[in-house]
């Protein structure tokens, strides 16, 4: 996925909820007004306790797997979604999660189901929602290629302590967390601020004062701001001349 094609879903974003957040942006509002989605906080999230919270509500779902914390979790069903975070996060780390877990909804979940719905109508929504099992032909024109046929469950894990070894998870974790960086950190807006502060790309300094920025004005979590400083000062320097290299 490109950057421009990044960019472009971000301003749809913005563009349905009809509204635009100060920085640092909480995204709870705008979530609010754009999309059918719920954000629930729990004090500690885990799988027991997401278990427990859609037992309570007699909501179905299968989670088979063995108890462990989360950082945040996205059910969706139904063309709605359920945005779980854990409420004993600091607020950089739950804005960070939900801009995650937004970014999943949309690129995931809502835009496969949308290109369904629009090329077979509300039979579609029969398959997609488990009411009715797709016909041969339905199977055979591929429009169901990699659409998620009933219940969406997205984990996130609160460490990185597990391995990733699929390549497609790994690419989706990656658009992803671009569009999360996209919506609660525009790069053409870091870019903008960070001229108005005098950045020298070449400068030892760089690095530091980019990650501030994205810290302190954008309220980004410390392990994402270093990761999107490095690349950021990464793109934005020219190979450096000779000249340059030997500080003449």
């Amino acid at each position: 996925m490109t950057d421009q094609e990044i960019v472009a879903r971000a301003e749809k974003f913005w563009g349905r909820a009809g509204i635009t957040e100060p920085y640092p942006r909480s995204l709870e509002r705008a979530v609010a007004w754009a999309l059918p989605l719920v954000v629930v906080k729990l004090p500690r999230l885990g799988l027991q306790e997401l278990r427990d919270w859609l037992e309570e509500r007699s909501i179905p779902y299968n989670l088979s797997l063995p108890d462990r914390r989360l950082r945040a979790c996205l059910i969706a069903r139904g063309g709605h979604g359920l945005i779980f975070l854990d409420g004993s996060d600091a607020d950089d780390e739950r804005r960070f999660s939900l801009a995650h877990e937004l970014a999943h909804f949309i690129l995931d979940y809502l835009e496969p189901r949308e290109k369904v719905l629009e090329f077979l109508g509300d039979a579609g929504s029969e398959v997609l929602d488990g009411r009715r099992a797709p016909t041969t032909e339905e199977r055979l024109r591929g429009v169901l290629q990699g659409v998620h046929l009933t219940t969406f469950l997205h984990l996130m894990e609160r460490t990185p302590a597990g391995r990733v070894e699929r390549l497609q998870i790994l690419a989706a974790e990656d658009r992803a967390d671009r569009l999360a960086l996209e919506l609660l950190a525009p790069k053409e807006t870091v870019l903008a601020r960070l001229a108005e502060n005098g950045v020298d790309w070449h400068s030892v300094s760089a690095l530091t004062l980019v990650r501030q920025t994205l810290r302190q004005e954008f309220g980004l979590p410390q392990t994402v701001a270093d990761r999107y400083s490095q690349m950021l000062v990464m793109q934005q320097q020219q190979p450096a001349s000779f000249r340059q290299w030997l500080r003449m």
